[in-house]
């Protein structure tokens, strides 16, 4: 009888063990999936930040190899400005004589009228002009009269400024600027008061630009106690 209780308590006992180990190989297969699962989504975000990074540096390096690119100028594009500059001097200054000294490459847009031109030098008066084709208008053309404009306002500016102080009194400010194949902006800013000005002073003004200093073109710009007063001739 005691025998027989010993035998069942060994096979109970090597029962229970081997529950304990079944339970035991699932708990780890459990732990292995898990484990398995966090690599994959470890190596997974992992290879997307490295591919990312891979773009990131890919993507700044062809960035200023094209910005570097750009900073270059075309060499066919500059012997093409250079003909089409011959022609058109010859056709619109037949008498001029002039050497092209070089070229201007607009890579940052500092002209905003062209991309290339070619650099005229005037041997006679030993002035420096530009011949080129206008990016807007696909025409070609100088900037001689733009140059002679700018000439022109530096010279007037002065008188200009002495009318408006002694017809508005001191002005705030005042800025006269050529544009290229626009009217030049001449803005001025008054300190007076609106009962203090009448449309009579404003037509008086155009009168003096027009008749007095010879401005043919202007586009003009009075500011004063949150008023404007615009003309443009």
């Amino acid at each position: 009888m005691h025998l027989f209780s010993l035998y069942n308590g060994l096979a109970e006992g090597s029962m229970n063990i081997r529950e304990i180990n079944r339970y035991t190989d699932k708990g780890g297969e459990m732990m292995n999936k898990w484990l398995k699962g966090w690599s994959i989504f470890i190596f997974s975000v992992g290879g997307i930040v490295i591919l990312l990074v891979i773009l990131l540096i890919f993507g700044t390096v062809f960035s200023i190899s094209y910005f570097r690119a750009s900073l270059i100028p075309d060499e066919k594009e500059v012997a093409k400005v250079i003909s089409q500059a011959e022609q058109y001097l010859q056709e619109k200054y037949p008498t001029m004589e002039y050497e092209i000294s070089g070229f201007e490459y607009d890579a940052d847009e500092q002209y905003g009228e062209f991309d290339y031109a070619a650099v005229i030098l005037n041997t006679e008066t030993q002035n420096k002009f530009l011949v080129y084709e206008n990016r807007h208008t696909k025409q070609m053309e100088d900037d001689i009269a733009f140059q002679e404009l700018t000439k022109f306002i530096e010279q007037v500016k002065p008188k200009i400024y002495s009318y408006i102080t002694e017809t508005f009194g001191e002005p705030q400010g005042m800025a006269f600027t050529p544009q290229m194949n626009y009217p030049p902006m001449l803005n001025i800013k008054l300190n007076n008061k609106k009962e203090e000005i009448n449309e009579d002073m404003f037509e008086s003004f155009i009168d003096y630009l027009q008749y007095e200093l010879n401005v043919e073109h202007a586009s003009v710009n009075i500011m004063y106690e949150n008023e404007r007063w615009s003309k443009e001739f």
